[in-house]
């Protein structure tokens, strides 16, 4: 399990600096800063964290729109399912009964249980965070965070360091492989040709 001080330990000693230089120079402070940035990056471009929101309709609520949580970043590509009132199984919610708008918004248009899949960070990164707070994501990413980190802080002061912690970061990130296997799906051709 990797934790922020992890995180921190791992970008200080890529800057060569240890926690009192690294504050004086202003660095320390924006470290969460960097994180939310890739993170954000590696969650809408590469591995974003799946999941599901439950949304229960009944009377009061149909038609009405309804926000997702702050960590969406974007629909997920996997159908919605809904369960009807007076049906024991989920089906595929169509337009008909699920329409998607804004950014991040859902109406649902009839009584039922709905699944909607979407797109989240898998970590939010703030300033008060302890050293032994624990990051909630997978190792691929934590790894790639102080590479970014560290580009970003060079940034302004030294272009050259900087770019090569970027092409680093960049060689992380095509490593990072999203192995989300939610069905097996099975292709088949038929029509005699």
């Amino acid at each position: 399990m990797y934790t922020w001080g992890y995180i921190k330990e791992s970008t200080l000693s890529k800057l060569n600096l240890n926690e009192e230089e690294a504050n004086q120079l202003g660095f320390l402070s924006r470290f969460p800063y960097y994180a939310n940035e890739a993170m954000t990056q590696i969650c809408s471009a590469i591995k974003p964290k799946e999941v599901a929101l439950e949304i229960i309709v009944d009377d009061e609520n149909i038609d009405t729109v309804i926000t997702f949580p702050d960590e969406f970043i974007a629909f997920d590509d996997d159908a919605a399912e809904v369960k009807f009132e007076g049906c024991d199984k989920f089906v595929e919610a169509y337009d008909d009964v699920l329409q998607y708008v804004g950014y991040n918004q859902v109406i649902c248009k009839r009584k039922g249980v709905y699944h909607v899949p979407y797109k989240a960070r898998w970590f939010f990164f703030t300033k008060e965070l302890h050293n032994a707070d624990v990051v909630t994501a997978p190792a691929d990413i934590c790894d790639a965070l102080p590479l970014y980190i560290v580009s970003q802080c060079y940034k302004i002061d030294d272009e050259k360091k900087a770019a090569i912690y970027r092409n680093e970061y960049e060689i992380f990130l095509a490593r990072i492989d999203d192995t989300s296997f939610k069905t097996q799906r099975t292709l088949k051709v038929g029509g005699g040709w």
